[in-house]
């Protein structure tokens, strides 16, 4: 992970996308941007509370330092699903519950969006295919990740061993105490003892390792080139929006991802 600093935007990027030709992504954090109160910052969901004006003029913000046209940023609703959107024009109406969306056209700026929640941009360079993401523990446990990658495989013929993900940060395992109920969900999805290796025991409480959990999927599934961002939403205050940090009455960070039109650099 590096970090780059474009129009007052603080902007974080992945090495494992670090020079392929055809790619633009970047992570985005609070810095910059017109939001204010608790939404302070670069706040990019129309959903969280925020003045949709504010928003508005924070996601053209974010569309110009990647040189993405807003009125071709394609959003969804996100819903902690698996449901995938496959596109062949952007911006039009946010498809409803969904939370990954998948692209071969250029020049469409694919956005996903968290405050928490794990923000993954999935890339295929041989076929110049990308797809982003949104994952908490449902969207986890349903697996999203493999229906990202079948609807990428169905639709352009991707391979998982040509397929590069970043995943962006998210709540670190150190803040995200689960209960009893939690931990019974865990283990219908993952029996046999399986569930213990995403789970930490301390001073009698049980915490979540939603990042492990994903990183066993994408090995499942194949995806062997990817990369982490070891950040925590909810430890890193002045950098990342947090839904449990701030009590639900937070911005939304954003991962933006999209295939440059060739010859626009």
């Amino acid at each position: 992970m590096y970090t780059e600093e474009i129009n007052g935007l603080k902007l974080l990027r992945f090495d494992c996308f670090k020079g392929l030709p055809g790619l633009e992504c970047a992570v985005s954090t609070r810095q910059g941007g017109v939001s204010a109160g608790p939404y302070a910052g670069l706040n990019l969901g129309s959903g969280s509370g925020d003045k949709i004006e504010s928003v508005e003029e924070n996601l053209g913000l974010i569309c110009s330092a990647l040189g993405a046209e807003p009125a071709r940023l394609e959003r969804m609703r996100q819903r902690h699903t698996a449901n995938v959107a496959v596109l062949e024009a952007g911006g039009g109406v946010p498809p409803d519950n969904t939370d990954a969306l998948v692209t071969a056209a250029p020049g469409i700026p694919l956005l996903a969006l968290s405050a928490d929640c794990a923000l993954t941009s999935f890339f295929d360079p041989a076929r110049k295919v990308i797809a982003v993401a949104h994952s908490g523990w449902r969207g986890a446990f349903l697996d999203i990740y493999g229906a990202v990658l079948a609807a990428m495989k169905l639709r352009f013929g991707s391979a998982p061993g040509d397929i590069i993900a970043g995943v962006s940060p998210m709540i670190s395992a150190a803040n995200y105490p689960v209960r009893e109920d939690f931990m019974e969900k865990l283990k219908a999805f993952y029996p046999g003892g399986a569930d213990k290796r995403f789970l930490t025991l301390k001073e009698g409480r049980h915490f979540f390792n939603l990042r492990e959990l994903l990183r066993y999927r994408l090995e499942e599934l194949g995806v062997k080139k990817h990369e982490f961002m070891h950040l925590c939403t909810y430890a890193e205050k002045e950098t990342f929006y947090s839904w449990r940090r701030d009590g639900g009455k937070t911005g939304r960070f954003g991962l933006l991802a999209m295939i440059r039109v060739e010859g626009g650099g």
